[in-house]
């Protein structure tokens, strides 16, 4: 029993002399910004090695808000592995270029969104500067996965460390969303998997030193209330497993849906959704790092696939 006791301590010296030399591996890190200034400040400097999980109803910009921090971490010099459920590579470059068109002039581009550019009714010279300037910046660092519904957490491992392997870089890898992710287990509730799923998630956040973040979809019984636990779809345990549970819900939403009826309350959601830009709030759950929960307010302009902390005053 001595003997464990000192092989304890020699462990946390080491340590300690690791710390004291600047050796040790996680001292020197560095955070990763979102790209959004509000949401950096929020989750304490911006993306570290932590698995995030971010829920929304359907339809409120979920994979907007996934391709968009994706990007920006591209264009910091990293590397990303995006797992899509939802939507074809092609489909997410589209999003990205409408949104870099959008940011290069605002006032000319307001109305402009992603079809329009799969049906090539944008001005050559315009898109031509906007595919350089991605090139150069997101796709070179990008690998975009297309995902069926067979695609497993096993598959999702696996190509994790293939990537770290090949290229000898830790990505972050985002996902988009984790209730698609096929259980190993047919017999097991929805629930049961979800949560196996983002336990082994957290696994490959704390064995392999990457940053996970995937997005969550909203139960239904949640869409009009304050976010909370309960509002991530068919997942028990988010509160004990995820390192950061945020949700990006309607601003002041509590007093948008206090009364009405049913009918009435489906009307107000709907001139909510369709204020431009749509008013929201990036509400933070839980955050492991001790800081506290709080909300920030964002714009989302969904025509652009746009997430901002301010106004873009140019495009009104």
């Amino acid at each position: 029993m001595g003997r464990r006791f000192k092989n304890n301590y020699e462990n946390v010296n080491s340590y300690l002399n690791e710390i004291l030399n600047n050796t040790n591996e996680y001292r020197g890190k560095f955070k990763v910004s979102t790209g959004i200034e509000n949401i950096d400040k929020l989750i304490g400097g911006g993306i570290s090695n932590q698995l995030y999980v971010i829920g929304a109803m359907p339809s409120f910009g979920k994979t907007d808000f996934l391709n968009q921090i994706g990007d920006n971490i591209c264009r910091q010099g990293h590397e990303v592995l995006f797992f899509s459920y939802q939507m074809k590579q092609r489909e997410l470059t589209d999003i990205s270029l409408c949104r870099k068109l959008f940011l290069l002039n605002p006032r000319k581009y307001k109305k402009l969104d992603s079809l329009d550019i799969s049906y090539d009714e944008i001005d050559r010279e315009a898109l031509e500067k906007v595919v350089d300037i991605y090139k150069e910046e997101v796709s070179r660092r990008i690998d975009i996965i297309e995902c069926d519904f067979k695609f497993s957490i096993n598959q999702i491992k696996d190509r994790i460390e293939n990537h770290i392997k090949i290229k000898k870089a830790k990505p972050i890898v985002i996902i988009d969303y984790i209730q698609a992710i096929r259980s190993l287990d047919t017999k097991i509730t929805d629930k049961e998997k979800n949560d196996c799923n983002l336990s082994q998630l957290k696994d490959m956040v704390k064995n392999l030193g990457i940053a996970i973040i995937c997005m969550s979809s909203q139960s239904r019984d949640s869409y009009f209330k304050q976010a909370n636990y309960n509002s991530f779809k068919d997942i028990y345990d988010i509160e004990d497993i995820a390192d950061v549970a945020a949700y990006l819900q309607f601003k002041n939403i509590s007093e948008q849906f206090k009364n009405g009826t049913d009918i009435e309350k489906i009307r107000k959601y709907h001139e909510l959704k369709n204020q431009y830009p749509r008013k929201i709030e990036f509400a933070l759950l839980k955050n492991r790092s001790g800081l506290e929960c709080k909300i920030e307010n964002l714009y989302y302009y969904y025509k652009n696939n746009y997430f901002c902390s301010e106004r873009i005053k140019e495009s009104m």
